[in-house]
């Protein structure tokens, strides 16, 4: 009896603990450093990012600063676990923060205020904008937040994408400066503005933010999407050409070899599909001159189409975007779309040492990406901000940059880890550094000549991109296979590929009356009926096909 109370006790034990192991200060916490002052950094960042400038900062402090000091790394998981956690606990802080300095319940309704930025003061002067603030406790709540220090333990948010960090800085979470007025990216604009130049760090680029505008975060290094491949796997089917274009992936010799990740899991992936779409819009303009507002409906409805091909080649729809470019590598699939730095990474995991050859590679579809900044922000209320601000300083120095391309062991570079990114600055791109770069042809504000990302065009649609997805291609993945197979085994027949192309349900006419502003509703219930309906539409539609050209092969 005591044995069996013991193992009881043990096992509810691990229930209450496991739960925190996953938390920013649980189990995959990692230090680089000696004990002295402690940075907080919460990341998506994987751990050869963590190791290579963790390291190098704490050398970089201890050489130019004669200062000890180490970082702990905080990995909760992606971007959407790191945002759910700064909303718990930045929620938990002003809760105790509002009963305190109002004595007035914290109800459902202040819980929401003091995030929405639609209800910051205007910008005004005087106490006019106080009294307008405190007409409602929902608008007192955001400038009681707004005004703050409070803060979460952590000084730094590092990695991630541009959207994840403007939501954070609309929120409030993400600051310009401490409370001090001391330190922060604001600060490090006004001490360096050769840094932040059209020539070294522009505010934008074809379309994509580098920084915001009141510098709550700035951008580090650069990220854009394409297509990763494993040549030998082309080779055995008989495709001698290497992909090049998002069009190439319709190629029916590519059924069942495609590898894709779910796009309502990964925003990298939502993003790879919207640059898949603006390009064919840009394509429909150039090539047929139709005016913008026609270009974009034509536009959209052959960027479904394709899409619609390019899931009926793919093997599965996985929950981790890093398991694309591993299953390319290891001949599970013939060709991905991943993010630029997991296609490199395994380019050099699989680099043969003797031949210097990899059969992985990637490419940037020829016109059809824009190259968007990876960003780190200072979070409101850091405990070490003059540490925070020294961090940016040191990521967006020349020193710094040299980690995200450099060759492992280069004078300046990193120790261990070739991490395949390319830098932010565009100074970095000169000849004197391309014999220690990984990647010296690659030069992305060169490579995305010519493409412009044009946000209004489709950012309104990111949600209805990925439901659309999911409900024409995902759920009804098994039955979009067999009706694709059959077309193929038929000789894809001209009228058979047209049916399977049909994409009335989903049209840009249909997205924009109807699927998004659903979406945009509070009706949870209307929006999984909407999806439900989608997945069958398309699911019997496939089964028709499946049916009528089964019989012919």
């Amino acid at each position: 009896m005591a044995l069996r109370i013991a193992i009881i006790l043990i096992l509810l034990a691990a229930v209450l603990v496991a739960p925190f192991a996953f938390q920013p200060g649980g189990a995959k916490r990692k230090l680089h450093g000696a004990p002295g002052d402690r940075l907080v950094i919460i990341t998506p960042h994987n751990e050869s990012i963590q190791a290579e400038f963790g390291r190098a900062f704490v050398a970089h402090m201890r050489e130019n600063h004669r200062r000890e000091i180490f970082v702990d790394w905080r990995q909760p998981g992606g971007t959407t676990e790191i945002a759910r956690f700064l909303q718990s606990d930045y929620s938990s802080r002003f809760e105790t923060l509002w009963t305190k300095e109002t004595g007035q319940p914290f109800t459902y309704s202040i819980r929401d205020a003091f995030t929405n930025g639609k209800l910051d003061p205007p910008p005004t002067k005087g106490e006019q904008v106080a009294d307008l603030a405190r007409l409602t406790p929902e608008s007192e709540a955001r400038r009681l937040f707004l005004k703050s220090d409070i803060g979460v333990g952590i000084d730094l948010f590092f990695g991630g994408g541009a959207h994840d960090f403007a939501r954070q800085a609309s929120l409030g979470f993400l600051v310009a400066r401490d409370a001090s007025g001391t330190f922060g990216p604001a600060l490090l604009a006004e001490e360096k503005p050769d840094w932040f130049s059209d020539a070294v760090m522009p505010e934008a680029v074809s379309g994509e933010p580098f920084r915001d505008a009141d510098y709550r975060w700035v951008g580090t290094v650069l990220s854009a999407f394409g297509i990763c491949y494993n040549s030998d796997v082309l080779s055995r089917l008989g495709i001698t050409e290497a992909p090049q274009t998002w069009t190439d992936l319709k190629d029916p010799r590519l059924f069942g070899q495609i590898a894709l990740a779910d796009p309502t899991k990964s925003g990298s992936t939502t993003k790879a599909f919207e640059m898949l779409v603006q390009e064919r819009i840009q394509t429909i303009q150039r090539e047929e001159g139709l005016a913008e507002d026609e270009a974009i409906r034509a536009g959209w409805d052959d960027a479904m189409r394709l899409i619609l091909r390019i899931s009926a080649n793919s093997r599965y729809f996985t929950d981790s975007a890093a398991k694309v470019p591993r299953d390319v590598a290891m001949g599970d699939a013939a060709v991905g779309m991943c993010i630029d730095f997991y296609g490199r990474t395994f380019n050099e995991l699989f680099r043969d040492s003797k031949t210097g050859e990899s059969r992985v590679h990637f490419v940037m579809p020829r016109g059809g990406t824009s190259i968007g900044a990876d960003p780190i922000g200072m979070l409101r209320g850091a405990p070490q901000p003059e540490l925070a601000h020294r961090f940016i300083e040191f990521v967006l120095s020349p020193e710094g940059q040299k980690l995200w391309n450099y060759r492992p062991g280069s004078e300046g570079g990193p120790t261990r880890f070739a991490l395949r990114r390319p830098p932010i600055r565009k100074d970095f791109y000169v000849a004197a550094n391309h014999p220690s770069m990984t990647d010296p042809e690659v030069n992305p504000y060169e490579l995305t000549a010519g493409f412009t990302y044009h946000p209004e065009w489709t950012g309104p649609l990111f949600a209805a991109l990925r439901f659309i997805i999911r409900g024409a291609c995902m759920d009804p993945h098994e039955e979009q296979l067999a009706a694709w197979e059959a077309l193929i085994a038929a000789g894809l027949p001209a009228e058979g590929v047209a049916r399977f192309e049909n994409v009335a349900p989903i049209s840009y006419g249909k997205v924009v009356s109807e699927i998004a502003p659903e979406l945009k509703g509070a009706d949870k219930v209307a929006q999984v009926r909407m999806a439900r309906e989608l997945a069958e539409t398309y699911r019997k539609h496939y089964r028709e096909i499946a049916r009528d050209y089964g019989a012919q092969k």
